[in-house]
């Protein structure tokens, strides 16, 4: 019973001391942090009145890396005191084992674990969504009563462009909207403008006329201070720029969790099993360019000789009417010459009978030049039916070609189209795949963030009492030592690692903790083993 009520004071008295440092360490860190992060953002334009508004969420997004740092401080600090003022020796005299004094700071590190898990994995994405919102709010502030409506809008990140109107090629009530994070920094508002590509350097030419830059006021909706006005400016935007991309920041744990099971059940959906699983997405883009690039070459050859086709069966259609045409009329000639034949024994009959001969020579006259007509229209109507005939048996030719040529043009493009449908679905896969990746990464860099609090406490123990020192400068170093030096630039390896498909994500992402884990260990054992 005394040993209970002993352990119990203890503990307490740990938990008190521990708390001492603690509080003072979190809220050290917690300003550092967020001054780093209030920095970077005035950096990048953001106005004083604008991070005003997001100060709560800045320190919301500190914690998660404040908590850890801290936990490290306090635990190095108060067993570094304990051991210079000699009390864990006066505690192992007393006959109380070691894990009575480690105990309690280890349920505090599971306890700020779970703390910290909460921050990482629900309130800071929903923390980052709330920026959105105060981005949404800054343009509609700016917009709202300036342009009723825009009839098209182009996203060139960090820039988004809104045009309300184009009359003439000009375009009218132009708005320029620049981001920096989450966050609107600048507008420009003008009359009209023009837009024009420069494609030798890569970028874009925005000429502005008659028009005001201003900013964004986070905190009162009804002010929009104007910085300046102009009657003429240009600036370029550059297209080598990143695009923005969907961030899984703004994603809480089960929504990520949620996200990837979708995702498995669309690539369940795929019966195919990806033929280039060794190549990446960019090789992947690249072949799959380069083949949508064969097949619209072909298509255009196939539309050519479509064409060609079409004209020569149009031409065969026109020359077999014209032969049968033609044919139609060497029998109407002939019929006239077999009339005028019986005519002309007709009239030589009459002839002999004494009928007057003067009139019969004129009629013999004429039907032999009726004759003679009808046979050289028949030779000239032969020729024609020769030289159509032989239009026609060009074409039929020239039809076989392009008939052996489009099919195997055809039989290429079907073979083009099979190929890039292959890598189109395998490009898909990959994305589908990366995309799974990011979000494991993101849902391990949580995790393992928040479960660094009992890594932080299992190293700090045996730092501590190895300092022998509770001096704040002290524990403060050796805790930016092992941050700054060991841990973070672990934690970034092996994101790159993941990221970078080197290695799986788990142990990617979970290898700092389990170095640190395994180095606090090591030092326990050669603490008390010696």
């Amino acid at each position: 019973m005394h040993n209970i009520f002993t352990n119990k004071i203890l503990q307490r008295y740990l938990a008190r001391e521990w708390f001492r440092t603690f509080l003072p360490s979190f809220v050290c860190f917690e300003f550092l942090i967020f001054l780093g992060f209030a920095i970077q953002l005035l950096h990048k334009g953001l106005d004083i009145v604008a991070l005003r508004a997001l100060i709560p969420h800045l320190f919301i997004q500190a914690s998660p890396y404040s908590i850890p740092s801290a936990l490290l401080t306090a635990t190095a600090m108060t067993y570094g005191r304990m051991s210079a003022d000699h009390e864990i020796v006066a505690i192992q005299a007393s006959g109380i084992h070691i894990h009575k004094i480690i105990t309690p700071i280890l349920v505090i590190g599971v306890v700020f674990s779970i703390i910290t898990l909460a921050l990482s994995a629900e309130i800071l994405p929903r923390s980052c969504f709330k920026i959105i919102l105060l981005q949404e709010r800054a343009i509609n502030n700016v917009l709202a009563g300036r342009l009723a409506s825009f009839q098209k809008k182009i996203d060139l990140y960090p820039y988004q462009i809104y045009i309300g109107s184009v009359e003439d090629n000009v375009n009218k009530d132009i708005a320029v909207i620049e981001y920096a994070n989450d966050c609107v920094t600048d507008v420009i508002l003008a009359e009209e403008g023009t837009i024009k590509m420069d494609e030798s350097e890569n970028k874009i030419l925005l000429t502005l006329y008659r028009g005001e830059f201003i900013k964004p006021n986070y905190k009162k909706l009804g002010e929009i201070p104007r910085v300046g006005v102009f009657n003429e400016t240009t600036f370029e935007i550059s297209l080598k720029e990143k695009k923005r991309e969907s961030s899984t920041k703004y994603l809480t744990v089960f929504q990520l969790l949620k996200c990837n099971s979708e995702i498995n059940e669309a690539l369940s959906d795929i019966a195919k099993t990806p033929s280039n699983s060794k190549k990446d997405n960019d090789a992947l883009a690249r072949e799959l360019g380069k083949y949508k690039q064969d097949i619209g070459g072909i298509s255009r050859k196939r539309e050519k000789l479509t064409t060609e086709l079409k004209r020569s069966n149009e031409n065969l259609a026109r020359q077999k009417s014209k032969i049968e045409g033609l044919e139609n009329e060497c029998k109407i000639a002939k019929n006239y010459i077999l009339v005028a034949n019986e005519n002309l024994i007709q009239v030589k009959r009459e002839s002999k009978s004494g009928a007057s001969t003067e009139d019969l020579n004129t009629k013999i006259m004429q039907i032999k030049e009726t004759i003679e007509k009808e046979k050289q229209r028949i030779y000239s109507i032969e020729k024609n039916i020769a030289a159509a005939r032989k239009i026609q048996s060009d074409e039929m030719e020239n039809i076989d070609s392009l008939t052996r040529a489009l099919s195997e043009i055809n039989a290429q493009r079907e073979a083009l189209l099979n190929i890039s449908s292959d890598v189109e679905t395998d490009l898909n896969i990959a994305n589908k795949e990366e995309l799974i990746r990011k979000n494991d990464i993101s849902i391990h860099k949580r995790l393992s963030q928040a479960l660094s609090c009992i890594t932080f406490v299992i190293i700090g123990i045996p730092l501590g009492i190895k300092l022998r020192s509770g001096h704040l400068m002290i524990g403060f170093g050796a805790s930016f030592m092992v941050i700054l030096f060991l841990y973070y630039p672990l934690v970034v390896t092996g994101i790159v690692l993941a990221e970078n498909n080197l290695m799986p994500v788990a142990p990617a992402i979970w290898g700092a903790n389990i170095i640190l884990f395994a180095g606090g260990m090591f030092i326990f054992r050669k603490l008390y083993t010696t």
